[in-house]
């Protein structure tokens, strides 16, 4: 799928600005993954700046280990509002677009922790469909494929949990993503940074 040209030229700058000036250290998976989310997660962190603004909350240089209970509850990485802490799944050990799309997520929240929280509609459903939309950005390089995939299926299951599990958390979740979807499109990437620019911290 192409972009419409302001949302790509949008991205393609954002990519061209990134840099990786800060370090991070990952306490994930104890082996070599380790060593891809630290190479990847300082372009995370400047690639959602550049993007969409700058952050609410930064989130801070250790990625930990997602704890077993919370995978079980079907997490798979989590962003803490009040810390910045970035917690991730060993689970996605050995893919590569699934860690960058789940840790961009995060980095995602961070970007917009002075928006209203507590609402899945818009604090996870708006983030779903943005990730999507960043995914497509040519700083991923060889693995923008599998990032776009990793986004794709994460939307997937989205709605089949809004349709089987009957909660009104997932069912808020996707719905939010559609919306966000069908009324602001890859174009909400610089309605977000606009609207943070502007001191219009609402959804």
């Amino acid at each position: 799928m192409s972009l419409p040209f302001d949302a790509a030229r949008m991205l393609r700058t954002a990519s061209d600005r990134t840099s990786t000036s800060m370090k991070f250290t990952s306490r994930v998976f104890g082996n070599a993954w380790d060593g891809f989310v630290e190479e990847w997660a300082p372009i995370i962190l400047s690639f959602v700046e550049e993007a969409l603004g700058p952050y609410g909350t930064r989130p801070l240089p250790t990625i930990l280990k997602l704890s077993e209970g919370m995978h079980a509850a079907m997490a798979t990485a989590s962003f803490s509002l009040a810390t910045g802490q970035v917690h991730l799944s060993d689970s996605t050990v050995g893919k590569p677009g699934q860690i960058l799309e789940k840790l961009t997520h995060e980095f995602v929240h961070g970007s917009l922790a002075q928006f209203p929280e507590g609402d899945p509609f818009y604090e996870e459903g708006e983030v779903d469909y943005t990730t999507w939309c960043l995914a497509h950005a040519p700083v991923w390089k060889n693995h923008r494929e599998s990032m776009i995939a990793a986004a794709e299926l994460n939307i997937r299951l989205r709605r089949e949990r809004a349709f089987t599990t009957g909660t009104d958390y997932d069912r808020k979740r996707w719905a939010g993503g559609m919306h966000a979807m069908m009324a602001y499109g890859p174009l909400i990437i610089g309605r977000l940074r606009n609207k943070k620019l502007a001191g219009d911290f609402t959804w």
